[in-house]
């Protein structure tokens, strides 16, 4: 399976526990073959969510994350590997 970050713009309003909220709703509608990994919340002025998902391909994460694009717009979808920090010890 795919690994992928998404980079998603948020309003200047927004909150946390609101992208929380929607992440919520989200997860309950994911197909099978779509997982979401883990997410990293960027305050400010430009505030911005990172999320780290497992799909088969970029378009289907991208249908997969529809319901949420009116409150958490996609910048981009990049595919990702991993790099474990064990490597470098």
């Amino acid at each position: 399976m795919a690994r992928f970050i998404v980079i998603h713009s948020a309003a200047s309003h927004m909150t946390q526990d609101q992208a929380i909220d929607s992440a919520r709703q989200l997860i309950a509608s994911l197909p099978p073959d779509t997982e979401w990994l883990n997410s990293w919340w960027i305050p400010g002025e430009v505030q911005r969510l990172f999320c780290e998902w497992e799909a088969p391909h970029a378009e289907a994460l991208r249908a997969a994350l529809k319901p949420v694009t009116g409150l958490l717009p996609i910048e981009s979808i990049h595919e990702a590997q991993p790099i474990d920090p064990q490597w470098y010890k």
